[in-house]
Protein backbone atom coordinates (compact mmCIF):
# COMPACT_ATOMS: atom_id res chain seq x y z
CA UNK A 1 0.00 0.00 0.00
CA UNK A 2 1.47 3.60 -1.08
CA UNK A 3 2.37 5.75 1.46
CA UNK A 4 -0.17 8.94 1.95
CA UNK A 5 1.75 12.22 0.72
CA UNK A 6 1.82 15.03 2.86
CA UNK A 7 -0.95 16.83 1.58
CA UNK A 8 -3.10 13.52 1.56
CA UNK A 9 -2.19 13.47 5.39
CA UNK A 10 -2.55 17.02 5.97
CA UNK A 11 -6.46 16.67 4.32
CA UNK A 12 -7.04 13.87 6.88
CA UNK A 13 -5.53 15.55 9.87
CA UNK A 14 -8.18 18.55 9.10
CA UNK A 15 -11.25 16.60 7.93
CA UNK A 16 -13.19 18.79 10.64
CA UNK A 17 -12.02 21.98 8.61
CA UNK A 18 -12.66 20.70 5.35
CA UNK A 19 -16.23 19.65 6.16
CA UNK A 20 -16.79 23.01 7.58
CA UNK A 21 -15.91 24.56 4.53
CA UNK A 22 -17.54 22.07 2.34
CA UNK A 23 -20.84 23.21 4.37
CA UNK A 24 -20.15 26.82 4.09
CA UNK A 25 -19.64 26.72 0.31
CA UNK A 26 -22.53 23.89 -0.89
CA UNK A 27 -24.70 23.91 1.71
CA UNK A 28 -24.84 27.71 3.10
CA UNK A 29 -23.87 29.42 -0.73
CA UNK A 30 -21.16 31.36 0.58
CA UNK A 31 -17.99 32.35 -1.65
CA UNK A 32 -14.52 29.68 -1.34
CA UNK A 33 -11.89 32.56 -1.30
CA UNK A 34 -13.42 34.70 1.83
CA UNK A 35 -14.44 31.28 3.39
CA UNK A 36 -11.01 30.18 3.17
CA UNK A 37 -9.60 33.09 5.17
CA UNK A 38 -12.60 32.56 7.54
CA UNK A 39 -11.40 29.31 8.09
CA UNK A 40 -7.88 30.48 8.74
CA UNK A 41 -8.69 33.08 11.19
CA UNK A 42 -10.47 30.44 13.05
CA UNK A 43 -7.69 28.15 13.13
CA UNK A 44 -5.76 31.16 14.19
CA UNK A 45 -8.11 31.58 17.23
CA UNK A 46 -7.62 27.69 18.24
CA UNK A 47 -3.56 28.28 17.86
CA UNK A 48 -4.24 31.36 21.01
CA UNK A 49 -5.70 28.83 22.86
CA UNK A 50 -9.38 29.20 21.86
CA UNK A 51 -9.30 25.26 21.93
CA UNK A 52 -12.58 23.42 19.79
CA UNK A 53 -13.93 26.68 18.49
CA UNK A 54 -14.15 25.13 14.77
CA UNK A 55 -15.50 22.01 16.21
CA UNK A 56 -17.94 23.66 18.62
CA UNK A 57 -19.16 26.22 15.00
CA UNK A 58 -19.64 23.22 12.88
CA UNK A 59 -22.41 21.83 15.56
CA UNK A 60 -24.25 24.60 15.20
CA UNK A 61 -27.22 25.16 12.33
CA UNK A 62 -26.61 27.46 9.43
CA UNK A 63 -28.05 30.34 10.51
CA UNK A 64 -25.63 30.79 13.76
CA UNK A 65 -22.93 29.46 11.50
CA UNK A 66 -23.38 32.47 9.09
CA UNK A 67 -23.43 34.60 12.69
CA UNK A 68 -20.46 33.94 13.40
CA UNK A 69 -18.89 34.12 9.38
CA UNK A 70 -20.06 37.77 9.78
CA UNK A 71 -18.06 38.29 13.02
CA UNK A 72 -14.75 36.58 11.61
CA UNK A 73 -15.04 38.93 8.49
CA UNK A 74 -15.37 41.83 10.67
CA UNK A 75 -12.25 40.78 12.50
CA UNK A 76 -10.83 39.96 9.24
CA UNK A 77 -11.31 43.91 8.03
CA UNK A 78 -9.82 44.92 11.33
CA UNK A 79 -6.47 43.12 10.49
CA UNK A 80 -6.35 45.05 6.93
CA UNK A 81 -6.12 47.69 8.84
CA UNK A 82 -3.16 49.71 8.62
CA UNK A 83 -3.23 51.07 12.34
CA UNK A 84 -0.59 50.99 14.80
CA UNK A 85 -2.70 48.98 17.36
CA UNK A 86 -5.33 47.39 18.96
CA UNK A 87 -6.39 51.29 19.80
CA UNK A 88 -6.75 52.12 16.21
CA UNK A 89 -9.78 53.40 15.33
CA UNK A 90 -11.87 52.17 17.97
CA UNK A 91 -13.16 54.16 21.03
CA UNK A 92 -15.49 57.44 20.74
CA UNK A 93 -14.23 61.11 19.22
CA UNK A 94 -11.75 59.51 16.83
CA UNK A 95 -13.79 61.79 13.91
CA UNK A 96 -13.95 58.70 11.25
CA UNK A 97 -17.48 57.62 12.00
CA UNK A 98 -16.29 53.50 12.79
CA UNK A 99 -18.57 52.04 15.29
CA UNK A 100 -18.16 49.41 17.87
CA UNK A 101 -18.85 45.83 15.95
CA UNK A 102 -19.31 43.76 19.00
CA UNK A 103 -19.13 40.01 18.46
CA UNK A 104 -21.47 38.02 20.65
CA UNK A 105 -21.63 35.06 18.88
CA UNK A 106 -17.32 34.45 18.74
CA UNK A 107 -16.69 35.77 22.31
CA UNK A 108 -19.42 33.09 23.50
CA UNK A 109 -16.85 30.63 22.47
CA UNK A 110 -13.92 32.37 23.42
CA UNK A 111 -11.88 31.41 27.07
CA UNK A 112 -11.54 35.13 27.28
CA UNK A 113 -14.19 37.81 25.19
CA UNK A 114 -12.74 40.21 23.06
CA UNK A 115 -14.14 43.90 23.36
CA UNK A 116 -15.34 44.28 19.39
CA UNK A 117 -13.65 43.83 16.25
CA UNK A 118 -11.38 46.80 16.67
CA UNK A 119 -9.10 44.45 18.86
CA UNK A 120 -7.57 43.17 15.53
CA UNK A 121 -6.47 46.90 14.15
CA UNK A 122 -2.90 47.10 12.94
CA UNK A 123 -2.27 43.29 14.81
CA UNK A 124 0.53 42.42 12.91
CA UNK A 125 1.63 39.55 14.87
CA UNK A 126 -2.14 37.92 14.54
CA UNK A 127 -2.00 39.06 10.45
CA UNK A 128 0.92 37.03 10.14
CA UNK A 129 -0.72 33.84 11.97
CA UNK A 130 -4.05 34.45 10.30
CA UNK A 131 -1.71 34.11 6.95
CA UNK A 132 0.03 31.07 8.19
CA UNK A 133 -2.81 29.05 8.58
CA UNK A 134 -4.15 30.14 5.23
CA UNK A 135 -0.87 29.68 3.48
CA UNK A 136 -0.02 26.07 5.13
CA UNK A 137 -3.50 24.86 5.81
CA UNK A 138 -6.04 26.46 4.31
CA UNK A 139 -5.27 26.57 0.65
CA UNK A 140 -4.62 22.26 0.37
CA UNK A 141 -7.64 21.47 2.66
CA UNK A 142 -10.51 24.15 1.32
CA UNK A 143 -10.87 22.52 -2.07
CA UNK A 144 -14.27 21.97 -3.42
CA UNK A 145 -13.79 20.52 -6.47
CA UNK A 146 -11.75 21.08 -9.72
CA UNK A 147 -13.49 24.60 -10.75
CA UNK A 148 -13.24 26.39 -7.41
CA UNK A 149 -9.50 25.38 -7.49
CA UNK A 150 -9.68 28.49 -9.68
CA UNK A 151 -10.24 30.73 -6.96
CA UNK A 152 -7.51 30.64 -5.06
CA UNK A 153 -6.18 34.07 -4.10
CA UNK A 154 -3.55 36.01 -6.24
CA UNK A 155 -2.81 38.83 -4.39
CA UNK A 156 0.59 37.90 -3.70
CA UNK A 157 3.96 39.96 -3.16
CA UNK A 158 7.10 37.86 -3.98
CA UNK A 159 5.41 35.08 -2.83
CA UNK A 160 4.23 35.92 0.54
CA UNK A 161 0.31 36.21 1.28
CA UNK A 162 -0.80 40.10 1.79
CA UNK A 163 -4.23 41.38 3.05
CA UNK A 164 -7.28 39.07 3.07
CA UNK A 165 -8.69 39.74 -0.23
CA UNK A 166 -12.47 40.87 0.91
CA UNK A 167 -11.35 43.63 3.25
CA UNK A 168 -10.01 45.84 0.72
CA UNK A 169 -13.06 45.86 -1.33
CA UNK A 170 -15.95 46.57 -0.60
CA UNK A 171 -18.28 45.29 2.22
CA UNK A 172 -19.43 41.71 1.95
CA UNK A 173 -22.68 40.52 1.43
CA UNK A 174 -23.07 37.80 4.08
CA UNK A 175 -26.72 36.44 4.31
CA UNK A 176 -28.71 36.71 7.53
CA UNK A 177 -30.23 34.11 9.51
CA UNK A 178 -33.31 35.23 8.24
CA UNK A 179 -32.27 35.26 4.20
CA UNK A 180 -29.51 32.26 3.82
CA UNK A 181 -30.64 29.34 1.45
CA UNK A 182 -31.76 26.11 3.17
CA UNK A 183 -30.36 23.35 1.30
CA UNK A 184 -32.71 20.04 0.93
CA UNK A 185 -30.17 17.54 0.87
CA UNK A 186 -27.79 19.06 3.45
CA UNK A 187 -27.19 16.67 6.22
CA UNK A 188 -29.19 17.02 9.27
CA UNK A 189 -27.41 19.52 12.62
CA UNK A 190 -26.17 16.75 14.94
CA UNK A 191 -24.18 18.55 17.70
CA UNK A 192 -20.95 16.64 17.97
CA UNK A 193 -20.74 16.79 22.02
CA UNK A 194 -22.79 16.12 24.61
CA UNK A 195 -25.10 19.63 25.43
CA UNK A 196 -24.22 21.18 29.01
CA UNK A 197 -26.89 21.35 31.81
CA UNK A 198 -30.11 22.86 30.90
CA UNK A 199 -29.39 25.68 33.06
CA UNK A 200 -26.38 27.13 30.84
CA UNK A 201 -28.54 26.96 27.99
CA UNK A 202 -31.73 28.03 28.90
CA UNK A 203 -33.27 31.71 28.52
CA UNK A 204 -35.63 33.05 30.05
CA UNK A 205 -39.11 34.25 28.92
CA UNK A 206 -41.68 36.68 29.61
CA UNK A 207 -45.56 37.59 27.96
CA UNK A 208 -47.65 40.24 28.22
CA UNK A 209 -49.76 39.59 31.00
CA UNK A 210 -52.92 38.31 29.31
CA UNK A 211 -51.37 37.45 26.59
CA UNK A 212 -49.86 34.21 26.76
CA UNK A 213 -47.81 32.05 23.49
CA UNK A 214 -48.13 28.60 23.30
CA UNK A 215 -45.59 26.22 23.64
CA UNK A 216 -45.84 25.08 19.79
CA UNK A 217 -46.06 28.59 18.40
CA UNK A 218 -42.28 29.35 20.57
CA UNK A 219 -40.99 26.28 19.39
CA UNK A 220 -42.09 26.82 15.93
CA UNK A 221 -41.07 30.51 15.41
CA UNK A 222 -37.56 30.38 16.87
CA UNK A 223 -36.62 27.34 15.37
CA UNK A 224 -37.96 28.85 11.65
CA UNK A 225 -35.58 31.51 12.64
CA UNK A 226 -32.27 29.85 14.15
CA UNK A 227 -32.67 26.49 12.64
CA UNK A 228 -33.95 23.43 14.57
CA UNK A 229 -32.25 25.41 17.93
CA UNK A 230 -35.16 24.74 20.73
CA UNK A 231 -34.79 21.53 23.08
CA UNK A 232 -38.08 22.42 25.13
CA UNK A 233 -40.47 25.15 26.14
CA UNK A 234 -41.62 25.27 30.09
CA UNK A 235 -44.63 27.27 30.90
CA UNK A 236 -45.16 28.62 34.20
CA UNK A 237 -47.47 26.11 36.12
CA UNK A 238 -51.41 28.24 37.34
CA UNK A 239 -54.04 27.83 39.03
CA UNK A 240 -57.48 27.08 36.99
CA UNK A 241 -58.68 30.40 35.45
CA UNK A 242 -55.56 32.07 35.36
CA UNK A 243 -53.08 32.98 32.46
CA UNK A 244 -49.57 32.14 32.55
CA UNK A 245 -46.64 35.06 32.40
CA UNK A 246 -43.31 33.73 32.20
CA UNK A 247 -41.73 30.55 30.89
CA UNK A 248 -38.46 28.68 30.43
CA UNK A 249 -36.79 28.20 26.82
CA UNK A 250 -34.56 25.70 26.41
CA UNK A 251 -31.52 25.65 23.42
CA UNK A 252 -29.74 22.49 22.02
CA UNK A 253 -26.58 24.36 22.52
CA UNK A 254 -25.85 27.53 24.65
CA UNK A 255 -23.78 29.00 21.84
CA UNK A 256 -27.33 29.95 20.70
CA UNK A 257 -27.56 32.30 23.58
CA UNK A 258 -25.66 35.36 22.36
CA UNK A 259 -27.54 34.54 19.09
CA UNK A 260 -30.77 34.45 19.70
CA UNK A 261 -30.42 37.85 21.81
CA UNK A 262 -28.56 39.21 19.34
CA UNK A 263 -25.59 40.38 22.16
CA UNK A 264 -28.03 42.23 23.96
CA UNK A 265 -29.12 41.67 27.74
CA UNK A 266 -32.94 41.11 26.70
CA UNK A 267 -34.32 40.57 23.23
CA UNK A 268 -38.24 40.92 22.01
CA UNK A 269 -40.04 39.23 19.92
CA UNK A 270 -43.93 39.63 18.04
CA UNK A 271 -45.43 35.85 17.67
CA UNK A 272 -48.23 35.42 15.89
CA UNK A 273 -49.49 39.29 17.39
CA UNK A 274 -48.28 38.45 20.76
CA UNK A 275 -45.31 39.97 22.39
CA UNK A 276 -42.29 37.80 24.32
CA UNK A 277 -39.24 39.28 26.17
CA UNK A 278 -36.15 36.84 26.28
CA UNK A 279 -32.74 37.21 28.77
CA UNK A 280 -30.58 35.05 30.27
CA UNK A 281 -32.55 32.23 32.32
CA UNK A 282 -31.44 32.25 36.28
CA UNK A 283 -32.56 29.32 38.07
CA UNK A 284 -34.52 30.27 40.71
CA UNK A 285 -36.52 27.98 43.17
CA UNK A 286 -39.75 30.10 43.17
CA UNK A 287 -40.53 30.06 39.52
CA UNK A 288 -42.72 26.58 38.89
CA UNK A 289 -43.33 24.89 35.53
CA UNK A 290 -45.88 23.03 34.14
Amino acid sequence: MASLTTVEKLILFHKLERDLFHRLVHDLAQDPVPMRWVIAFWLWLESDGHHDFIRRVSALPGPVVLRFVEEAIECLRGLACRGHGPAAGTGDGDGDGRERRCLPCTNALLTKPIDDAGYFEGQREILDGVRYQYRTVCLAVCDVDSNITACVPTNTSGGVLVAPPMVGSPVLAVPTAASFPLNPMASPWIPLKSPPPDDYRSLFITFSRGYPISRDDIVEFFNSAYGPCVETVMIEKVAPGQLPVYGRMVLRSAAMIPAVLNGRQTAKFLIKGRHLWARIYVPSSRLSYA
